[in-house]
Formats: C-alpha cells, structure tokens, sequence
C-alpha cells in the first residue's frame, strides 16, 4: 500500500547545498512501491542520521578533532582517515557526527555515505556511491562502467566520501582508489573499521580509536533506552543497573539492547537482578562478540518473536528493509498464528515488528516518520545467522557442501560482482528448501528448477531480469508468496490458478505485463495482491471471490460491461465481499459507471488510496473539466461513504470543485491525509476538528487562492473551554501551490464573536499545539504567514522555498531547531524567533532585517550573486553584545571569490567574520575557502594562491595557510 513521501526537497538547490540540509533534517513516510530504492534490501546502507541516543562529551571531542584533521589538509591530495574499534562500540555513529557536522557541509562539493560490509558486490557498491554522490549511472552495469561514471562524478571536485564497516582494504586498492583519484579535484575518505590493519592498509594518515563508553556515560544511556524517567527509580536501581553496564564491556550497542530488555520488565530491583543473574551472559557455543547482551535479548524472545528475529539471517549487511515485506514473508512463513479475537496475521507480524524494535534489536530509519523502514546492526544479524546456519543461508550456494544444502530450509542467493551465481539447486532435487530469494537470477526460470522445488513456500524473484516463467509453476502447491515485482515478465501462466494455498502475490512495476490470468480468482487463499503502476488492460471477473483479501493495491476500475470472462477493469461493486480489506489503492476511479458506496462498510479498512487519472496536457492546469465531468467525479467520490475506521487516506487527482463531505466529518481516526493534484477545488476541506490527524500534506491544489476559517473545521472541536484546531498535527506540507495568496489560522477568531455556536467569543484558540514541522515549498503567491502560528508552541522546523510574495518570518516563539529560507525573493525580515538555533538564508536578496535571535547557534548564507556581506549579519552580531552567549555563533557562507575576498584577515568584512565563533566560508567550485576559529585562533585560506593565479594567469602562486598569532584587526 502507497505511503506517501514527505520530503524537505529543493529540486533548484545546488548539490552541495541541497545535500547539506536534506540529509541533516529528512522527513518521509514511504512505501517499497514510493522508492525504489528502498525496494529490495540489496543496498548496503547504514544511515548517516545522527543517532539521537547519543551521550557523554567525548564522542563531541572525537568528532571535532577528526572534522579539525580532515579539513587541515590541503591541495590536490585524496587522504584516507578511519575510525577503527570493535563492533557495537560505535564508530557508526561517531562517522555520523563528523559527516553531518555543517564544516563538512559547507567545505566539499560532493559529500556521499555507503556502507560497504564483509561481502560486498562490486557492481552494487559502485551503484550506490554513485547514488550518494547524487550521480545517474544510466545503463553502466559493467565494474569498468562505473568506475568510469564515478570518477567522471568526482572529477575536479572536493569530495568527501564515508564507508562505512570496511573488512578489506582491497575495495579501496582494487575498486575505488583509481576512479577516485583519476580526476584533478581533491578527496577526503572516511572508514570505519574493526582492524586497524585495514585502515593501514588502504593508507589511512590518521586512526582514532574508538575508546568503550564509560561507566556514567553508559548508565546514563541505559536509563534512556530503559525508559527509566522517576528520579526515585533511578536512585534504587543505580547499583544494580552499574552491573548490567560494566557486564556489557562499555559497548553502547550491547547497553542499548540490554536496555530495550529492561524496559519489558517491572522497575523494580528483583526484575533487573533476574536479567544480572541470567546463565545466558555466559553462554558458549558462540563466538566472543556474540555473547552476554546480544544471546541475552535473544533467549528472553517468545518463540515466535524468535522465528522473526531469525528471519534477518536472509537479508544483506546493513541492508533497508520494508516492514510490510517483512510482516508478509513472516505471515507466509507460517510464523504468525491466527488469534481468533478478530485480529488478522498481519496485525500481529505488526506487533512482532514493533516488538523487536522496542527491544532496539531492530533500528529504524528516521527519515521515515512512520517506522517503515528499519535495518538491523551487523552483530544482531551474525548472531541470527550463527543460531539459523543449519537451516537458512544467506551467499552463494555453490560454497555449501551437498549434506549441508541438503537441510537448507531458507536459502537467500545473491549476485556477485558481474557474474550471476549458478546456484546447485538447478541440477539436484532439495525437498527440505522451503524458501528462495533471489538477488539476481539467470534470464528465465527453466522448468526444471520449479519441479526440483516441490515443497517451496516463499518465491522472491524482485528485481530479477527475468522475462518469463514457466507453466510448471502451478506445480508448486505449497507456495505461499510469489514475487515478482520489478520484473520484466510479460506473462503469466494459467497454472497460476492452481496455486490455491497462495497467500502473496506481488506484481507491481511489471511495465511488460498487460494480462492477468484467469485462474487469478480461483486463488482462494490469497491475501495481498499487489498489481500497482503494472499496465493491466485485461483482467479476470470475480475478482470479489478472493474473500481473503485483506491488502489490495492497484484495483483496476473499468466502465466497461462485457460478457466474457475477461474485462479491462473492475467494477467497484466487486468490492462489496472482500470484507477483510485493510488496505485498498484503487485507481482510475473515474472511469466507474456509478458511484458505489462499497467502502462503507468496509470497518476493517485503515489505508485507502483513491486515484483518478488527469488528463495528461491539463495535469497543471485548474480550469480542464466539463461541468459535467465535474458533477460526475464529485458524485462518485461522494457515494463512496467512507468507513469512519480509516487512518490513512491519499486522494489524488481528483477534480471536482469541491472536496466530499465525509472528509472532515466521518473520518474519526485519520492520521494522515495526502491530497494530491485536486486541481478544481477552491477551498480545502474543514480538516481542523479531526482528533487525530498527525499528517496533512497538499500539493498541487491549484484553484486554493485562499486559506481561512474553514480550514479548521466546521464548529473546532472545544474542550475546557478553549478551541483546538489540529489537536494532534504534527506534520503540515504545502507545495505547489502557484495561485494561492491568502492564509489565516483563525485570526478572525478575536474580531469576529464565533467560529459556529460552540466557541464563546471569548475563548482564546488553541492552534496546532503540537507542530513539529512546517514546509511551504513553491508558493509564489502567499503574501504572510498568518499570526495564528504563535500558538504553534512545539514547533521545531520551518522550510520556506519559492515564496516570492512573502516578505516576513517574524513572531514565532516557539521555532527551535532551524528555519529553511531558499529561492524567495522578497522576504525582507525574520524577526522575534528568541528560541530559533540555526537560520540559513539561500539566495534571499532581499533580506535586511534580522532581529530578535537570541538563541541562534549556527547562521548559514549562500548567494553568489551578493557583493558583499548583507548588512543584516554585522547586525545580528551588534544585538548579540548582550547575551551571555554572544560568542557561540557560527557562520557558514557561500558566495563568490569577490566576496571571499573580502572576508579575508585584514579586508574590508573582517572586522564582521571576527566576531564569529567559527567561519567556514567557500566558493562555489571548492577552490576559494576561508576558515577561522576564534578561540583558539586559527586561520586558513586559499585566496592569495587563487588571486595570484588569477593575475598571472600561471600555475603557480601563494597561498596564506595557518597563520597564527595576533594580527592587524585580530582580537
């Protein structure tokens, strides 16, 4: 089922810039069928998120102390530095501290992670470097190929480039030294390793150690992770609680796992004592790092969550994977049993889920605000292969000796480097292997290899190159899941009917594929059907058949009546007997004859994705549609009466003039709306007095001209007396929004007596109390922001981009963590935002005034077209004289040489870059830098050298590097 994207995106920003802050504050909730990138957990991806789980001050130390070396180095060099300790003690997440720190940002040009873990494919870390680095590698497969895009990529340029967990140093000699070096720019190469050996060996000029955490260090993340909050529970359990830290040896991974154990017990010393006192500490058998803390989590698992835990030996180091891709595959399994309460498999793989993330055996992505990508560490993943290698295998086949294949249950083959593993299981018959997942796989599947397969249950081919598969499927009774997403199949076979125990089937993005089979309906067993953006112009009837459907993503509307067995579509009313449904997506809703009210009584339904199809050349244009037309779609969509269980609700394309009702009234639960392309309607809907939405993105609504009262809700909700609009908003986009001018959040509200009968004149309105993030991206007409924000009292983040009418971001007193202003060009004063911490302004002319920023950390400006410094940063310094910490503020600026120059020890600005804290300053192309440090003072710069170039139009000049001391115009 589609989860919509929420991404802070900047489709105009430079790389350098858009990377900068995409990376430090990414939202998204997402879905496999979203991003493809996060399609298969081929992708070997740590994140470079920072971990917010972090504590002490050393970790700050180590951080600024690498930043310091990596950015001393100077000229054309390509220096490798590394970060070595052993596993689980936290180089990830110093690596992480020093790519997110804005010096690293703001000094290089491309800035890429990757992981690149024991086994790696060659093809496939080539792949995602490009990817990181922002690069296309259009149809290169080849490792010369893209060696070749890749050094193309980095050419000329300051790049910094983290790998993370490195096991040889042959990927740096034999696969990325030369691609890397072959240009005239200048890298900087980050690793993180378990052997210094390695780090030595790839030439490393410099390796921090990662010490183990200390003892108050680690009892205070264990008290985080175990959610210990009452001062009282702290004090009685410190003792015991020292023990459980000094057992886990210093290593933040094993305290935050031991944690998430804890944190299933009582607070109470008997509880904790038990968990000191577990024989599993000392459990043999295993190897070393895979004892006490790791074997501890593990044996305290129920049976099934086991199996599930398990389950993460099949996937690849560090990879990205999909909760609804795993919950299905647990469900297939026959891990998940049925409760009989009236709760499905699914929702229980979802509390297993849940369940080990709790338990910090799994990590989630934070980019993904809905918890729907997660990754598991690489220890936690050895020890799930140690403790399944009997039964489930993760490589190549052809490393197993025939005994051993033999009793392989779960077999996941891989692609390495260009050559595609030739797996035994095509020439010998295993009855015992009840699961295949395939990372690339030969042209067809041959007959031979299906029949040699009788008992299968779980077949993965995603993203195979694969253009057919055999009749000789229908043999496999068993099955459970097929896959075959991504594929370039173009058929399938009738014998696909006969697959009656198959609960799965995915056949999303099968741009070849144009017919369903007939036996489809006789799938009595089935559960998922995924067929969305796969171009389906013949389908079975009796789709309604399949009374176990409980997820349905890509019904196909028709209005078409035939008699024969084979249509284009589905009538809606052939949804009216799949009561099981979840998760629904239809699309091309405007082709039905009549509007239906299917959905109504759909009380299972939470996640619904209502699609029309616009008309390609009037996509952007409001005014397309007949009245007709319009009164027809708005019918439609109207008779649908939606179930008031849902929670996730994307209408998209609709376009109708005005929004159906039961959007703002029956919809109870909603947690997150999308409204996508509904390009005739005027006035969005009430949506204020939903108790529970979370979520609110709108884009495209290109009628909305005006934004009021109506928004928040017809009578908002009252409660002690106060109004409440967005009780539980935490997540508010606009975008795209090219004709609207007008916005107010209930101003009116103190000119006006009421908003409807239930608000007294009075009453003062509670706005948006929990807001954390605020994106208003390509709205060119918006003349102000309204006052109503001030009630925002949480907010955190604010991105302003392409609001060219707006010329004010002011009185917000509650903005904390950074505001976005980019590519408006009238915006002329940010003021009053005492509590705001870092302010970047890119390409903003005209800003002139600046004011009332009390608690600004971090100031970035980027404009290569100004002259000079604006006047409005010497003045954010003049107010700062006052403040207790008026000589924290850093600056970080992006602009042209004239303007380097300038800035430059003993010209014109310097007496304003002096009274910085820290200057990172730089030209577009990386060749012009400025640094400073205040105290202690440091000083380098590279503009003698340029300007000399510049005048004798030689090779060779000076350059002014390291100066210290007390200077002319130096504090």
């Amino acid at each position: 089922m589609s989860c919509m994207t929420l991404t802070t995106s900047s489709t105009s920003a430079n790389t350098r810039r858009a990377t900068y802050w995409r990376i430090i504050h990414p939202l998204h909730q997402t879905h496999r069928s979203d991003d493809q990138h996060v399609v298969r957990a081929t992708a070997r991806m740590t994140s470079p998120l920072l971990d917010a789980d972090v504590v002490g001050t050393k970790i700050k130390t180590a951080a600024d102390e690498l930043v310091k070396r990596i950015l001393s180095v100077k000229g054309k060099q390509h220096q490798v530095f590394a970060i070595a300790g052993m596993g689980g003690i936290g180089k990830t997440t110093l690596a992480q501290r020093v790519y997110n720190d804005p010096a690293i940002k703001n000094y290089f040009s491309v800035i890429a992670w990757t992981c690149v873990s024991k086994r790696y494919s060659e093809i496939v870390l080539l792949k995602e470097i490009v990817r990181s680095c922002k690069g296309d590698y259009g149809r290169a497969e080849t490792i010369a190929e893209l060696q070749q895009v890749l050094g193309d990529l980095v050419a000329g340029k300051q790049f910094f480039l983290v790998l993370d967990d490195v096991w040889q140093s042959d990927v740096w000699s034999n696969l990325l030294r030369v691609p890397l070096q072959s240009g005239e720019g200048s890298g900087r190469i980050l690793i993180t390793t378990r052997d210094q050996n390695v780090a030595k060996g790839m030439g490393a000029i410099h390796i921090h150690q990662v010490e183990q955490l200390p003892i108050d260090a680690g009892w205070q993340l264990l008290c985080k992770r175990a959610y210990l909050n009452k001062e009282e529970d702290v004090l009685s359990l410190r003792d015991v609680g020292i023990q459980i830290v000094e057992k886990c040896g210093g290593l933040p991974l094993a305290i935050k796992i031991v944690a998430g154990l804890l944190a299933t017990k009582d607070n109470n010393k008997r509880e904790w004592e038990k968990i000191l006192k577990s024989h599993a500490w000392s459990m043999s058998g295993l190897p070393d790092e895979l004892r006490g803390a790791l074997y501890l989590s593990y044996e305290d698992l129920s049976p099934q969550l086991k199996q599930c835990f398990l389950y993460f030996s099949l996937y690849p180091e560090d990879a990205k994977m999909i909760r609804e891709d795993l919950i299905r595959l647990w469900v297939a399994e026959g891990f998940i049993k049925e409760k009989g309460d009236g709760q499905i498999m699914e929702d229980t793989a979802e509390e297993y889920y849940n369940e080990l993330v709790r338990r910090s055996l799994l990590q989630l992505d934070l980019k993904f605000t809905d918890g729907s990508i997660c990754r598991m560490h690489d220890l936690l993943r050895s020890l799930a292969q140690n403790l399944s290698k009997d039964e489930s295998f993760y490589g190549d086949p052809q490393l197993l000796n025939p005994t051993a294949m033999s009793k392989i249950r779960r077999l996941s083959i891989i692609k390495k480097g260009e050559i595609v593993v030739n797996s035994p299981i095509l020439e010998t018959k295993y009855p015992c292997l009840r699961t295949v997942i395939s990372f690339g796989i030969p042209q067809r599947v041959e007959n031979h290899l299906l029949l040699r397969l009788p008992y299968l249950r779980i077949l993965d081919l995603t993203e195979a190159t694969i253009e057919s598969i055999s009749d000789s499927l229908g043999d496999l009774i068993h099955l459970r899941l097929l896959d075959l997403d991504y594929t370039n199949i173009s058929d399938l076979p009738d014998s696909l009917g006969r697959l009656t125990n198959l609960q799965m089937l995915n056949l999303m993005y099968c741009k070849n594929l144009h017919a369903l089979p007939k036996g489809l309906t006789r799938l009595c067993n089935l559960r998922r059907l995924g067929i969305k953006d796969t171009p389906l112009c013949d389908v079975p009837k009796g789709i309604g058949r399949l009374h176990l459907l409980n997820d349905l993503e890509g019904f196909l509307v028709t209005n078409e009546c035939v008699s024969g067995e084979m249509q284009a579509g589905w009538d809606l009313k052939e949804l009216e007997s799949l009561n099981q449904l979840r998760k629904l997506h239809i699309k091309k809703l405007e082709r039905t004859i009549d509007g239906v009210s299917v959905l109504e009584r759909k009380h299972h339904l939470r996640r619904l994705i209502l699609q029309c199809t616009l008309q390609a050349e009037q996509a952007s244009v409001q005014q397309s549609y007949s009245e007709e037309e319009t009164n027809r779609i708005e019918k439609i969509f109207e008779k649908l009466s939606l179930s008031p269980c849902i929670e996730y609700l994307v209408i998209d394309g609709f376009f109708g003039r005005r929004y159906p009702g039961y959007i703002a009234t029956s919809l109870s639960r909603l947690t997150s709306l999308h409204l996508r392309d509904c390009i005739s309607c005027s006035h969005l809907p009430p949506l204020g007095q939903l108790p529970y939405l979370r979520y609110l993105k709108i884009i495209r609504a290109l009628a909305v001209v005006t934004i009021s009262l109506e928004f928040l809700g017809n009578g908002v909700r009252v409660g002690l007396d106060v109004a409440t609009a967005f009780p539980k908003l935490e997540f508010l986009i606009f975008q795209q929004m090219p004709n609207w001018e007008h916005w107010s959040l209930g101003e009116e509200i103190q000119k006006n007596a009421s908003i409807g009968e239930k608000i007294a004149p009075s009453s003062s309105p509670l706005l948006l109390p929990r807001l954390l993030y605020l994106e208003l991206t390509d709205c060119p007409k918006l003349r102000a922001l309204p006052e109503g924000l001030k009630h925002a009292t949480v907010l955190q983040r604010f991105h302003i981009e392409g609001a060219h009418s707006l010329r004010a971001v002011e009185n917000i007193p509650s903005l904390s963590q950074w505001l976005v202003i980019e590519g408006s060009n009238n915006i002329e004063r940010v003021t009053n935002l005492p509590q705001l911490r870092e302010l970047q302004v890119v390409r903003s002319p005209a800003l002139s005034c600046v004011q009332s920023l009390d608690a600004l950390q971090i100031l970035y400006v980027e404009d290569e077209s100004m002259e000079y410094l604006p006047e409005w940063v010497s003045g954010v310094l003049h107010q700062r004289q006052h403040l207790d910490n008026n000589n924290d503020l850093e600056l970080m600026l992006h602009c042209n040489l004239r303007v380097l120059e300038r800035c430059q020890q003993g010209h014109q600005d310097w007496s304003i870059i002096q009274r910085f804290s820290k200057v990172r300053a730089c030209t577009a192309d990386r060749s012009g830098y400025l640094e400073y440090t205040k105290s202690p003072f440091s000083y380098n710069s590279s503009l003698l050298e340029l300007r000399g170039r510049e005048e004798s139009g030689t090779e060779e000049g000076t350059k002014e590097e390291g100066k210290e001391g007390a200077e002319e115009g130096v504090e």
